[in-house]
């Protein structure tokens, strides 16, 4: 997509929407898994609402869309973030993935990334507290959550062993997201831990998909192997 769907008039975004919702009318895929997965959560309306929330995503949830409209609201929040900056560094992350997860709180990979890019990458480690606990209330079942809270928690005390151990698990998930999967490793660099980051490194390396992970990948063994090299010549 060329234009971002926060710059798309309002007129056609009602009609984007429109049109989603002819098709899931038309089509009647929706399988027992999807039916199950999508009563599982309480409506959106009737949830708390995040700051900052769209009429879009109003319209989508009041035509029992949310879970269409979440994936649009999604794809908002990449385009967000590879985009130019206009509102300092990145300020409304937790407002966009908050959308996403009022929206459809099964979204889970989608909320994962979040927590990721606010604790670590942005380094705002308060609003990733405030998205991990929305969506710990909301979906009590995804066990996962809460390490991703201990893990920022052990961040704000500045604790690097607690934050590897808590976040050392997810790592070794398949599907964690690539923003923690650079930080376990960027960690054990700190920690001067040059076997172990060579063996991290190695390993997750072909399951990177941004090349910038990789190439993040290859430097980080390269200098693990150095310094490892260094301390160990006679």
């Amino acid at each position: 997509m060329n234009a971002r769907i926060s710059e798309i008039p309002v007129w056609a975004r009602l009609g984007l929407l429109a049109a989603a919702l002819a098709g899931a009318l038309a089509s009647l895929t929706l399988g027992t898994r999807a039916q199950a997965r999508a009563q599982a959560f309480a409506p959106p309306l009737d949830r708390p609402l995040p700051k900052g929330l769209t009429r879009l995503a109003l319209i989508g949830a009041l035509a029992g869309q949310s879970r269409v409209v979440a994936d649009m609201a999604y794809v908002e929040c990449l385009q967000y973030l590879g985009g130019s900056l206009k509102d300092g560094f990145y300020g409304r992350t937790l407002e966009l993935y908050s959308e996403v997860q009022w929206l459809d709180p099964s979204f889970r990979p989608a909320i994962r990334e979040g927590i990721s890019l606010l604790g670590w990458m942005l380094r705002r480690t308060d609003e990733a507290l405030v998205l991990g606990h929305r969506a710990m209330l909301d979906d009590p079942g995804e066990p996962r959550y809460a390490g991703y809270m201990v893990a920022i928690g052990y961040q704000k005390k500045q604790d690097l062993d607690g934050v590897l151990a808590a976040l050392m698990p997810e790592a070794q998930r398949p599907d964690a997201p690539e923003m923690l999967l650079r930080l376990v490793g960027s960690l054990l660099l700190k920690k001067g831990d040059w076997d172990g980051a060579v063996r991290y490194w190695s390993d997750i390396a072909p399951r990177l998909k941004d090349p910038l992970s990789l190439t993040m990948a290859l430097r980080s063994i390269a200098a693990a192997k150095a310094h490892h090299h260094s301390i160990n010549q006679p």
